[in-house]
């Protein structure tokens, strides 16, 4: 398990922890998945709230660069066009995705991929919201994809989105929290020392 801790200037021993459960990722052709499971310090009904809410997860997700919110003619359904840029090392991809969201009955939020209107050719991303008390959720992210673009490598796209999870995870919790120093944050990943 990673415990991952920030602290701000000025703020030392100060620590809000992300623990990443597990991640596993694979790859079959050219289709790619990848699950990550975190625990973060956030309630469930404020970590619903902002992955329920697309211009809330631009505000926490810094490879979303904007949404823009698009008709939607089936009830329950939620669509929007996202601007994304993704970058590993000096390799960036920048694209747009037409996403089809729905909150299903068992709570999960479910999230696909019109591949005619998308830079992927197939996509499906499911988030698990589990509640463990009173400030502690667990996250599970599934994504299943096939991109329309060069991948390097299934590591590095498991390591991209690892990465990227985390900070949104840590900014969900400076939202939750009211904190104002994220941007001065310093990453500490016990699994790496």
């Amino acid at each position: 398990m990673a415990i991952l801790c920030w602290a701000g200037m000025g703020l030392a021993g100060t620590c809000h922890a992300v623990e990443l459960e597990s991640t596993q990722a694979s790859r079959s052709g050219s289709r790619y998945i990848v699950e990550l499971v975190m625990v973060v310090d956030t309630p469930e009904s404020v970590a619903r709230t902002i992955l329920q809410d697309p211009d809330r997860v631009v505000r926490v997700n810094d490879e979303l660069v904007d949404v823009q919110h698009l008709p939607a003619n089936e009830v329950g359904v939620r669509r929007f066009r996202d601007h994304t840029i993704a970058c590993v090392w000096l390799f960036c991809v920048d694209y747009h995705n037409t996403i089809r969201m729905r909150v299903l009955d068992n709570g999960d939020i479910r999230l696909t991929v019109e591949p005619e209107k998308s830079k992927f050719k197939y996509g499906k991303f499911i988030w698990k919201i589990q509640s463990l008390g009173p400030e502690r959720t667990r996250l599970t992210f599934y994504a299943e994809t096939i991109p329309g673009f060069w991948v390097p490598s299934t590591g590095i796209l498991q390591s991209r989105m690892k990465k990227g999870l985390q900070r949104m995870a840590i900014r969900m919790e400076c939202e939750y929290r009211g904190d104002r120093i994220c941007a001065q944050a310093r990453w500490v990943d016990s699994t790496q020392q």
